[in-house]
């Protein structure tokens, strides 16, 4: 049987509406959960090289500029020290910051739908 193209566009319109409303939920929470991890991976490994706390703990006992006297070591000791624990914070920082997020991406649709549900209940009664 023959349909005209309106019908068939039709269909397709609510096929995919409805399909897109159900889906995207079990879309949100498999292949995007995926792509957000990914993301916050990569965005983590970009700062933790950017700090660069790894090679200072590595050149912890190696003295600055060369100086091997006594005076020179203890100053590049004491001085990688106190850039070590700075920058372990900001990575602290960074590690909290990356969870807040990851914790807002999964609650952040059902405030939505929450939401939603509340202002449209409320606005029937």
């Amino acid at each position: 049987m023959a349909q005209s193209v309106a019908t068939q566009g039709i269909k397709i319109f609510f096929v995919d509406l409805v399909g897109g409303l159900l889906g995207f939920p079990v879309w949100w929470y498999s292949k995007g959960l995926v792509r957000w991890v990914n993301g916050l991976k990569n965005f983590f490994a970009g700062y933790s090289s950017v700090l660069g706390v790894r090679v200072w703990v590595k050149n912890l006992f190696v003295p600055m500029y060369g100086s091997y006297d006594i005076g020179g070591r203890l100053i590049s000791f004491f001085m990688r020290s106190v850039m070590i624990i700075i920058r372990s914070v900001g990575m602290m920082f960074l590690v909290v910051m990356t969870a807040i997020l990851f914790a807002a991406y999964l609650i952040l649709p059902i405030i939505v739908i929450g939401m939603v549900l509340y202002h449209g209940i409320g606005s029937v009664l």
